[in-house]
């Protein structure tokens, strides 16, 4: 009796399946999508862009790290972990400029991140350019608040 009722146990372990909640994993990294909208429509198509992430917790530096090339001024950076990041974007080629942000990247989350673009002027010689003024008070060297 008691090898009938072990060999019987034996084969309902063998043919059983797994449990429907293990076979629904959820992933683990989502998609970033970066768009780097211009504030003037003569403004040039960003080229290229450094953009790292840094885990917040210090436990991961730099997750990403790589140089993407936008198309129409967007791009989609692919498994991101989740957690909360400082991001530092660098825009590289014609267009130059840089962005910092603190974001949580999560799947409950929109993880749509949207920056805008400043004007941007070319240089035309003989174009008159504003004297700068320069404070001398105020200077390193001469602040006394600096030497304590």
């Amino acid at each position: 009796m008691k090898a009938v009722c072990v060999l019987a146990l034996l084969l309902m372990f063998m043919t059983a399946t797994t449990a429907n909640a293990q076979s629904k994993k959820l992933p683990d990294s989502v998609n970033v999508l970066i768009r780097l909208h211009p504030r003037d429509a003569q403004n040039p198509l960003v080229d290229s862009v450094l953009v790292i992430f840094d885990r917040f917790d210090r436990t991961g530096a730099g997750i990403v790290k790589r140089i993407y090339h936008p198309i129409d001024n967007q791009f989609t950076i692919f498994k991101v972990p989740e957690g909360k990041y400082y991001i530092n974007i660098f825009c590289l080629g014609f267009y130059r400029d840089t962005f910092n942000d603190l974001m949580f990247v999560s799947k409950r989350h929109s993880n749509n991140l949207r920056y805008k673009l400043k004007r941007n002027d070319e240089f035309t010689p003989g174009t008159y350019l504003p004297d700068m003024e320069v404070d001398f008070a105020n200077l390193a060297i001469t602040n006394i608040k600096s030497f304590r």
